[in-house]
């Protein structure tokens, strides 16, 4: 049985530090550089909570909480508090005569289950029929998901209606994809689209996925520790510029983002793409450490943060960093829903919450995920371009076998 978690945000700071000691970092790199030392740690730690801790340094809460769930070491006491509370390893519900299973970005995964379980309850009061649901959060990861997916060996077995951030869970043919052929699934997702999106073709043209949203990556710049004579990146060719070797930090540890920066720099500049930005990385860093407020010494931290646009609410706080939408794109994580062709009566109930306004509001004004739903207000600059991998490069490529081969030119790079 897992911990309590820290969802409720009255943990104090030292009990988070002491049961998972690589939250430290987050910590000071925010702002909280009491906690570096040991004995300051106890004394304040024992006296402030996350959510005081959030409010005193101005810091968005949720952003904080994703940061420290993803980096709490594997294997911690396990009655330690952790952001989740699963009572197993499953995320596929056995139980229910309507299933729901997902995996929802951190950050926007508490209010979504709130508004989740009104709709639950009125389709279960208005059908009769029950609703049994995981939904889990994104950091638990695509181990999961493969770990489902060894088990299941028809389409009887999925879930009626399962939501993802990324690209495996989708189109790798040992996951989802094995059964989209067979007529599986179906997008009622309907022909409007947010006129944020328009002309990017991100409707599934065979009428399978419905993309729901979009985690959009975007750019960190630090200006104290860009080299001298060399700009600002505004593009993501300029992201692979050899002048900033060993000076950009990526999300490797977020792998639905990561394998899409991955997938779509290769669809644009091929195998010497990836391993360009390889030899750039200078560190695996943590978004929120990316846009914290710590101000580190010139050398000690990266030029440029590759970071989910969710993250840019914290680096407001950097007098140092600039906020850079890419000229020629943000890049798209895609957030998909899968309903079921033969998910029975009250499931399109449930598929309908997930496709509509209130989860596209949440998704775009708590976590900046910005919705597909027409008449949802994404909150974005002015000028916001996409990339997006597109529909006829995924038709083309094996996904489940190019990710893989893209890691390992990445990581060949990155071990040099």
């Amino acid at each position: 049985m897992r911990g309590t978690a820290w969802s409720a945000a009255w943990w104090m700071l030292f009990e988070i530090s002491e049961s998972h000691p690589r939250t430290i970092p987050i910590f000071v790199d925010n702002g909280f550089k009491q906690m570096s030392d040991p004995a300051k740690r106890e004394s304040v730690g024992r006296r402030i909570s996350l959510r005081q801790a959030a409010a005193t340094m101005k810091i968005d809460l949720e952003a904080l909480r994703q940061a420290l769930n993803e980096v709490a070491a594997p294997g911690s006491d396990e009655s330690a508090p952790t952001l989740e509370a699963e009572s197993d390893a499953r995320i596929f519900p056995s139980e229910g005569d309507i299933k729901v299973a997902g995996l929802l970005p951190c950050p926007v995964r508490i209010p979504l289950l709130e508004a989740f379980e009104s709709a639950r309850a009125s389709v279960e009061a208005e059908t009769g029929s029950t609703v049994g649901y995981r939904l889990a959060a994104a950091s638990v990861g695509m181990d999961a998901v493969e770990t489902e997916m060894a088990r299941i060996r028809d389409l009887d077995d999925l879930p009626d209606i399962f939501v993802s951030a990324g690209f495996e869970a989708f189109f790798d043919h040992r996951n989802f994809a094995r059964f989209k052929d067979k007529g599986g699934f179906r997008d009622r997702s309907g022909g409007d689209i947010n006129d944020d999106f328009k002309g990017l073709g991100l409707k599934d043209p065979d009428g399978h996925y419905a993309m729901i949203g979009v985690v959009p990556a975007i750019f960190l710049v630090d200006r104290n520790q860009l080299p001298e004579g060399v700009p600002a990146p505004r593009t993501w060719s300029d992201l692979l510029d050899p002048r900033l070797e060993r000076r950009v930090a990526l999300p490797v540890g977020d792998f639905d983002l990561f394998n899409g920066i991955l997938l779509t720099l290769y669809k644009h500049h091929g195998e010497a793409g990836v391993a360009a930005l390889s030899r750039n990385l200078m560190t695996s860093l943590h978004p929120s450490q990316a846009a914290g407020r710590f101000k580190a010494r010139k050398g000690d931290v990266p030029a440029v943060s590759v970071i989910p646009y969710f993250f840019s609410r914290m680096a407001k706080m950097n007098p140092t960093v600039d906020i850079v939408w890419p000229q020629d794109g943000a890049i798209i994580s895609p957030i998909f829903m899968l309903e079921r062709s033969d998910a029975p009566g009250g499931a399109e109930r449930i598929a309908d919450f997930f496709m509509g306004p209130e989860a596209g509001e949440i998704m775009s004004h708590r976590g900046l995920f910005p919705s597909l739903h027409p008449d949802v207000v994404n909150e974005l600059p002015d000028t916001a371009p996409w990339l997006w991998l597109g529909w006829d490069f995924i038709r083309e490529n094996d996904l489940g076998a190019l990710i893989p081969r893209l890691s390992e030119i990445f990581n060949s790079g990155s071990e040099a």
